[in-house]
């Protein structure tokens, strides 16, 4: 995500007074007022997760969303997320990897490589080792960007889950978004799969991940064809939902507001699509006022939970 936001940078000079379309455009969506809770049978045994940073980069925070200010400084993270449950534990994205240098110098495109800029990386399997916890056996992708899946080499005792629309997604050249290196490795194991059309918080189609209501899988087709999003309930009983890149910044969701105009064109498959994306879930916050919704690159967010090793339970 962040490998466009120093070249949006440079064609911004001319648009710093602009804020974008209004993102009242489409059709609102009206989120069902009925509470977001698991099974009425919990889980034994501790449910939760840690937010994992693998690097830090700063920008401007009218380059992340339309009607931002250009001349705000805005933190953005590359994380994992490590998830704990009493029937296993997985991975939410991986963040940067052992090899994103090689990866980034390899099959970045050329033109993009001195605007693409990470800070210094500690990729999560770095972390984890040291943590002495066990090796993870599951990775589930919120999408195939490249500040997603550059760990997924690190990880080879790991099935990466993906839906199919996204496993196909990955097939094909995008350059700049999707890096070659980091999908091609013979050790990784893909494990495609399919959302059902059971509804969970207005999404149309979900996967709950140990049958108990717990860790839903949902569609949020957009920013890229494949893209969900993860509804995780913790021990506390407290709710919380993973959007990948639906927004870089919570305040994108709060305002209603797309990516800055330029930004979306390059990331976002679906422009309409994401906006859409950005429409329900601003529905489903306004209905669910204690959901805790956490973007993946929004340190602002992320500094309120805490990282790896604290774990949110």
């Amino acid at each position: 995500m962040k490998r466009f936001i120093t070249l949006v940078s440079l064609l911004a000079c001319g648009l710093l007074t602009w804020s974008g379309p209004a993102a009242g455009s489409a059709q609102p969506v009206v989120a069902d007022k009925a509470p977001l809770t698991a099974s009425q049978a919990p889980a034994q045994g501790s449910i939760r997760f840690s937010i994992i940073k693998t690097a830090q980069v700063k920008t401007r925070e009218g380059l992340a969303y339309s009607g931002g200010s250009l001349f705000k400084e805005a933190t953005m993270n590359h994380t994992a997320v490590l998830v704990s449950h009493p029937k296993g534990s997985f991975l939410f994205d991986t963040g940067l990897g052992e090899h994103i240098d090689a990866q980034f110098g390899q099959d970045m495109p050329w033109w993009a490589k001195p605007f693409f800029t990470y800070g210094k990386v500690t990729p999560a399997r770095r972390q984890l080792d040291a943590a002495g916890l066990p090796a993870i056996t599951r990775i589930i992708l919120s999408h195939g960007h490249w500040d997603h899946a550059s760990g997924l080499e690190d990880f080879p005792e790991a099935e990466v889950w993906l839906p199919s629309a996204e496993r196909e997604f990955l097939d094909h050249e995008h350059p700049g978004a999707v890096l070659p290196s980091q999908i091609t490795p013979p050790s990784i194991r893909w494990k495609a799969y399919d959302l059902t059309d059971r509804p969970y918080a207005t999404y149309p189609r979900s996967h709950d991940l140990f049958g108990d209501g717990r860790a839903v899988l949902v569609s949020m087709p957009g920013h890229t064809p494949g893209s969900v999003g993860l509804f995780l309930t913790v021990s506390s009983g407290k709710q919380y939902f993973f959007v990948g890149d639906t927004v870089w910044r919570l305040e994108a969701a709060k305002q209603v507001r797309p990516k800055f105009w330029v930004a979306s064109r390059i990331v976002d498959h679906d422009r309409p699509e994401t906006l859409a994306g950005v429409q329900k879930l601003h529905a489903v916050m306004s209905a669910q006022p204690a959901l805790v919704v956490v973007p993946a690159h929004d340190a602002s967010v992320h500094d309120e939970l805490g990282y790896f090793p604290q774990w949110v339970e």
